[in-house]
């Protein structure tokens, strides 16, 4: 009889163990953030003949054109033969309305925006796009919180949520998110005979994680890379891995921006001159093979 109920207390055992360790991993696995680089599938997205970025928001100045505004932030428009994209709309309406009205740039001809992740320096600009663009289809990362959404949607845009890579436009895909926090997606076009222009905001999950997420998706690589790279501050040795990383994946241009930091732009120019490319409010880029 003893014997009869051990057996059974250790099976009870058992069971209750295996049904704990279960538990435990569904939570690490649900509470994982989506690991660098995760793709399921190579993304055909076509190819445009060239691609130009004009910087209207950088909180590096112009020393060319002191009378751009250069709060902090970061907004980026691109243009390609059939298509007009703002990417992220930095921290002020008046210095995104002022800026593009020196560059030149006419905004209300936007298809779509493209929003790289919540923060108040890439959404809060959106509220002088709702001035001249109602109506317009602003793509987000899936994991904004609701707050942020909810205030995209009362500015009068269509909301669309991104979580894996997404084209959007003949040769322009988004690529999908990554955890930082928080979580952060990427604008990538595809240049015929030239490679991927990777356009990221902050790269809080690291822009070295953005540019191999790239590549992987879309099975091209990745030629350039312009926007916030989130090491201001950041040691000596992270700033040299990141610089090694990005010449390993072989981005042939850096255009570091908004939170990368003086250092790091410093280190480009000095150790890898030739892929630096110096990035400001005002800067505009044309990448087309010659």
């Amino acid at each position: 009889m003893k014997a009869s109920l051990s057996r059974v207390l250790l099976v009870v055992v058992i069971v209750v163990i295996a049904l704990l360790c279960g538990l435990t991993f569904k939570q690490l696995h649900e509470a994982a953030p989506p690991a660098a680089g995760q793709t399921f599938k190579t993304m055909k997205i076509g190819c445009v003949e060239w691609a130009r970025l004009t910087v209207l928001i950088d909180n590096n100045p112009n020393p060319a054109n002191p009378e751009l505004k250069h709060p902090w932030g970061i907004s980026i428009y691109l243009e390609t033969p059939s298509r007009r994209v703002l990417f992220d709309a930095g921290c002020s309406a008046s210095a995104l309305r002022h800026n593009a009205k020196l560059l030149g740039v006419n905004l209300s001809e936007v298809d779509f925006i493209v929003i790289s992740h919540e923060h108040g320096d890439h959404i809060e600009g959106l509220s002088h796009m709702a001035e001249v663009k109602k109506g317009c289809t602003v793509y987000v990362p899936n994991g904004m919180s609701l707050q942020a959404k909810e205030w995209i949607l009362r500015q009068g845009f269509k909301l669309a949520e991104v979580e894996n890579t997404t084209k959007v436009a003949e040769g322009v895909a988004i690529v999908g998110q990554l955890y930082g926090p928080p979580y952060e997606q990427a604008l990538a076009v595809n240049v015929s005979r030239l490679g991927i222009i990777l356009v990221v905001g902050c790269s809080h999950p690291g822009v070295e994680n953005f540019v191999a997420k790239a590549k992987q998706d879309l099975g091209t690589a990745v030629y350039a890379v312009i926007g916030g790279f989130h090491l201001a501050g950041a040691s000596y040795q992270k700033l040299n891995a990141t610089l090694k990383a990005l010449i390993e994946h072989n981005v042939a241009k850096i255009y570091p921006l908004h939170c990368s930091g003086a250092a790091f732009r410093d280190l480009v120019r000095k150790a890898a001159p030739e892929r630096y490319g110096d990035g400001h409010v005002g800067l505009k880029a044309v990448f087309m093979k010659t």
